[in-house]
């Protein structure tokens, strides 16, 4: 059996709500990062009310460590996802630079996340896996159980005048 087969959805909606997974999102966080990151070995994601919770095992200079961190204010704008980091923890419930989390993000390939230090504002490139003609906006953002619950506000949907974009894959 192919270990590419997934048993639910990653994500579902209901009118203007999406409901994000969080397991299978943790497991192709986990998977994606697993080759190309060394730094990073697990990922968790999680959340309480509006504030997403993501833990990390991860290797400083060959020392294993646990990091946290907290953001909130989840955006979703012209394909990119926006976030303020809130906290940033590491082993012992420590704060953490957010210069040192930039850098290990600046690992990821393609320049995917970006993270602003001052500003502690991330950003994820989502223009991979979201069609270039469609526009959404998230007007809330909470998280119910294991699932990241996203209200959309209103968007625009672009007609394609190209020839037809290939299918995005997480793989």
């Amino acid at each position: 059996m192919s270990s590419a087969i997934v048993g639910r959805p990653l994500l579902t909606w209901e009118g203007l709500t999406l409901r994000l997974d969080l397991d299978i999102l943790e497991l192709l966080l986990n998977r994606a990062l697993a080759a190309s990151v060394e730094e990073i070995r697990r990922i968790q994601v999680g959340g309480e009310g509006h504030d997403l919770v993501i833990g990390a095992d991860v290797a400083y200079k060959g020392l294993p460590a646990r990091l946290s961190v907290r953001l909130s204010e989840l955006r979703l704008y012209r394909r990119f996802l926006g976030c303020r980091v809130n906290r940033l923890r590491g082993p012992l419930g420590l704060p953490i630079p957010a210069e040192w989390v930039a850098g290990v993000l600046d690992r990821v390939p393609g320049g995917m996340v970006r993270l602003d230090p001052e500003d502690r504002i991330l950003l994820v490139d989502l223009q991979r896996w979201l069609p270039g003609w469609l526009e959404l906006r998230v007007q809330e953002a909470r998280c119910d159980g294991r699932w990241l619950v996203l209200g959309v506000a209103p968007g625009l949907l672009h007609p394609r005048l190209g020839p037809p974009e290939a299918p995005a894959s997480l793989d």
